[in-house]
């Protein structure tokens, strides 16, 4: 990965029922599991950590490296939105075109800034931006 100025400092890292979840200063870094579903309810565990390592004094990006297929209802993102408004970007790697075009259709339904990338470098480097023009 590209070194990066804003604090990526390593957290912690959480197996989930629904994926691995990597957690930074500023980032998290989530793998869903192949061919789950996930629903509000199997997502709270992943809303709670969020909201117990950051605040509106430690807002969070988040980067979906998406590896494996899995399925959840885009409109989710608004319930999200209201339980975690410290989300200051939603960032999706995909690793085909047919996933690029998918997760391009769910940035619709963001009401925070959001990207799709082809490589994890190109997302964090988008994350970096993102940081650092809000800390300004």
């Amino acid at each position: 990965m590209v070194a990066h100025s804003f604090d990526i400092s390593y957290i912690t890292e959480h197996k989930l029922e629904i994926g691995v979840f990597k957690f930074y200063n500023n980032l998290v870094i989530g793998e869903v599991k192949e061919g789950v579903q996930i629903t509000l309810d199997n997502a709270l565990p992943l809303l709670a950590l969020g909201i117990e390592y950051y605040n509106k004094d430690k807002p969070v990006v988040y980067l979906s490296n998406r590896k494996y297929s899995y399925s959840f209802d885009p409109t989710m993102h608004f319930e999200v939105s209201k339980l975690f408004p410290y989300l200051k970007g939603y960032g999706v790697v995909t690793y085909d075109e047919l996933n690029f075009r998918v997760a391009g259709l769910e940035q619709r339904f963001l009401s925070c800034p959001s990207g799709v990338f082809h490589s994890m470098d190109e997302a964090m480097n988008w994350a970096w931006e993102l940081l650092h023009t809000e800390k300004a």
